[in-house]
């Protein structure tokens, strides 16, 4: 008899039982690969599923499975992965544009120039050169990943390969990356680091396959690197043929002990549409998070910027410019750029009265009285909605405890920078896909019309928080 039909009413079962985001996500790849009596054993596809189900599910899955087949029947897990028919890593990959990448930026026909050859740093720089360690602010938020690029300048390839450092827009990342690049380069003037931000790697490809220029020679270019810096690499998501070409580069360079360090905008297990096999190999090295900067680190970046620009500034315009600027570093930036411009045509000097007025400071972002805490959050999103944080950590799926827990779910996430799993511990042991599915539904709601009611509700939320 064929095990299909029984993993296929397990699976609809486990959809009623835990979340049709968790089985989607963490059983599309399963099967029931065999049964007996007492004992059924159940295939995964890849190592890091196979450890997810195991811990977190084994139990839901042997309670389904009891009632469909025995009421004995105990579950295993087996690691079958998928066979690839990929092709030697020197072969051609592709003879013409595959089908799946069509939208992709580039305007080059059949008869086109000739793409310019690829330069790496020990050819023409490619990197900022005023991104350093230097001149990178350490904070509570970043200073793991900054201890972190540390140890891989002191031994490339050796510790910590891949680094993986992802966060929202405007934390650093970027920054970073091209300090480890300039910091190597300075140590090993020998070494050939490739900088890349992953677009430039697609368009070499579609460039290549497009002129029928031979492979190898952009192999050689990516793969014979000491180093790899890749930006924005949530930007190879769904682009089928550049991440089959990626995943082999990726293995190339690795196996040579040479260093890769990449930066993406999210944690890698959220980017939907990049294949498991490529997920575990991130995995492999160390994936870190830099959050968005707290208080004392905004006034530290604040000062930093005015000092480069030659501006001395007051302890209390500071404090005004990192109460202003709580999501990025990049608005930091903007706002002393502001005080400089106002600076230069003002008589005389500015004070915090005049930059209020110049700015038009909103009251949403005037500084905390109290400092901002999980336990806050939870506090004030039970007293909005007029519900218990027992409700929220609990299993209760009716609209009414739904909506504030997604709403705490993204408050988390966005105020604190709270990674996926210390959000799913806070609310009850959730799973990270619980998490990505709640947040994305309230981000939905806050930016569309269906819902007004729920961004006046975090509105109201945040005021208490910044109060």
């Amino acid at each position: 008899m064929s095990t299909a039909p029984i993993w296929k009413q397990a699976l609809a079962a486990l959809e009623i039982e835990l979340d049709p985001v968790i089985v989607s996500t963490w059983f599309r790849n399963t099967s029931l690969y065999e049964t007996s009596e007492d004992k059924v054993i159940i295939a995964c596809t890849d190592a890091y599923s196979k450890s997810i189900i195991q811990k977190r599910y084994k139990d839901q899955i042997e309670s389904v499975l009891k009632k469909i087949i025995n009421p004995s029947i105990r579950v295993d897990f087996i690691l079958r992965p998928t066979k690839l028919n990929t092709m030697p890593l020197s072969g051609p990959l592709f003879d013409e544009i595959p089908s799946t990448e069509p939208t992709l930026n580039n305007t080059e026909t059949p008869n086109s120039t000739p793409a310019a050859p690829f330069q790496t740093y020990r050819n023409k720089p490619q990197l900022n050169v005023s991104y350093t360690l230097d001149n990178f602010v350490v904070g509570v938020n970043n200073r793991v990943v900054h201890a972190a690029a540390t140890a891989v300048i002191e031994n490339p390839g050796h510790i910590y390969n891949p680094l993986l450092i992802y966060g929202n827009t405007g934390v650093g990342k970027t920054h970073l990356l091209h300090a480890i690049g300039n910091e190597l380069i300075k140590r090993h003037p020998h070494f050939s680091i490739t900088y890349a931000p992953s677009e430039t790697f697609v368009n070499d490809l579609i460039s290549y396959i497009r002129n029928k220029r031979p492979m190898q020679e952009l192999r050689d270019r990516y793969r014979k690197s000491d180093v790899l810096l890749v930006d924005d690499i949530q930007f190879l998501a769904g682009k089928d043929a550049s991440l089959e070409e990626f995943y082999h580069t990726f293995n190339e360079i690795y196996q040579l002990q040479s260093q890769i360090v990449l930066v993406s905008d999210r944690d890698p297990n959220e980017i939907k549409d990049i294949p498991d096999r490529l997920i575990s190999r991130f995995q492999g090295g160390l994936m870190v998070m830099i959050s968005p900067p707290d208080f004392e680190t905004r006034i530290a970046i604040a000062k930093q910027k005015s000092q480069e620009l030659g501006l001395s500034l007051s302890e209390p315009i500071l404090q005004f410019i990192a109460e202003q600027a709580t999501a990025n570093v990049r608005e930091i930036h903007g706002l002393v750029h502001q005080v400089q411009s106002y600076q230069n045509y003002q008589p005389q000097p500015i004070n915090v009265a005049m930059l209020k007025s110049l700015l038009g400071a909103h009251e949403e972002n005037t500084k905390p009285k109290r400092k901002i805490t999980p336990d806050l959050i939870l506090e004030l999103v039970t007293k909005q909605f007029d519900t218990s944080i027992k409700d929220l950590c609990g299993k209760r799926r009716k609209r009414e405890i739904v909506i504030p827990r997604q709403i705490t779910m993204f408050l988390l996430r966005n105020e604190l920078g709270l990674n996926l799993e210390e959000i799913g511990d806070m609310l009850g042991g959730r799973d990270h896909t619980t998490i990505i599915h709640g947040c994305d539904r309230i981000k939905q709601l806050t930016e569309g019309s269906e819902q007004p009611a729920v961004a006046s509700h975090i509105s109201s939320i945040r005021r208490e928080l910044y109060s």
